[in-house]
Protein backbone atom coordinates (compact mmCIF):
# COMPACT_ATOMS: atom_id res chain seq x y z
CA UNK A 1 0.00 0.00 0.00
CA UNK A 2 2.81 2.40 0.84
CA UNK A 3 4.50 1.78 -2.48
CA UNK A 4 1.30 2.78 -4.27
CA UNK A 5 1.08 6.03 -2.31
CA UNK A 6 4.70 6.99 -2.81
CA UNK A 7 4.62 6.17 -6.51
CA UNK A 8 1.87 8.77 -7.15
CA UNK A 9 3.02 11.71 -5.04
CA UNK A 10 1.85 14.94 -6.68
CA UNK A 11 4.33 17.70 -7.39
CA UNK A 12 4.30 20.64 -4.97
CA UNK A 13 1.95 23.43 -5.95
CA UNK A 14 3.55 26.54 -7.41
CA UNK A 15 2.61 29.58 -5.34
CA UNK A 16 3.01 33.06 -6.76
CA UNK A 17 5.71 35.16 -5.12
CA UNK A 18 3.64 38.34 -5.14
CA UNK A 19 0.66 36.99 -3.25
CA UNK A 20 -1.16 38.89 -0.53
CA UNK A 21 0.81 38.73 2.76
CA UNK A 22 -2.28 37.76 4.73
CA UNK A 23 -4.23 38.91 7.72
CA UNK A 24 -1.73 37.88 10.38
CA UNK A 25 1.12 39.70 8.67
CA UNK A 26 -1.01 42.82 8.44
CA UNK A 27 -2.07 42.55 12.09
CA UNK A 28 1.52 42.10 13.32
CA UNK A 29 2.68 45.03 11.18
CA UNK A 30 0.01 47.29 12.68
CA UNK A 31 0.79 46.18 16.24
CA UNK A 32 4.53 46.70 15.67
CA UNK A 33 3.90 50.22 14.34
CA UNK A 34 1.66 51.08 17.30
CA UNK A 35 4.24 49.83 19.81
CA UNK A 36 7.01 51.78 18.06
CA UNK A 37 4.94 54.97 18.08
CA UNK A 38 4.05 54.45 21.75
CA UNK A 39 7.72 54.01 22.63
CA UNK A 40 8.66 57.17 20.72
CA UNK A 41 5.89 59.16 22.46
CA UNK A 42 7.12 57.92 25.85
CA UNK A 43 10.68 59.01 25.05
CA UNK A 44 9.44 62.46 23.98
CA UNK A 45 7.49 62.85 27.25
CA UNK A 46 10.54 61.82 29.27
CA UNK A 47 12.76 64.29 27.41
CA UNK A 48 10.23 67.09 27.94
CA UNK A 49 9.96 66.24 31.64
CA UNK A 50 13.75 66.21 31.99
CA UNK A 51 13.88 69.72 30.53
CA UNK A 52 11.40 71.11 33.05
CA UNK A 53 12.89 69.46 36.16
CA UNK A 54 15.28 71.60 38.18
CA UNK A 55 18.84 70.35 37.91
CA UNK A 56 20.73 69.76 41.13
Amino acid sequence: MLSVLTAHVPAPADEPRDRDPGFLTLAFTVVRALRREGRNAFERRCARAAETLPHA
